[in-house]
């Protein structure tokens, strides 16, 4: 990726002396540059390899076999 990032944790100490990471919220206005970020295309092109109109089924999904079941299926 072209832009890189430098990750600082924003840590607190309670009465106790214990220190816990704290995870600030913010809004997405808030965040500069991030109106400068291209995305990559448009979209999904590909599922598995599949194109245009996909059905996904369980062995796609790598659930066949397994007692999992699909219970909606999606538009992506």
């Amino acid at each position: 990726m072209a832009h890189e990032v430098e990750i600082k944790k924003v840590m607190e100490t309670d009465e106790a002396g214990v220190q816990r990471q704290v995870f600030p919220e913010t809004h997405v206005s808030a965040i500069l540059g991030l109106d400068k970020i291209e995305t990559v295309g448009a979209g999904v092109t590909s599922i598995n390899g599949k194109t245009g109109d996909i059905t996904l089924t369980a062995k796609d999904l790598g659930v066949k076999g397994t007692n999992i079941t699909i219970d909606k299926v999606g538009t992506v």
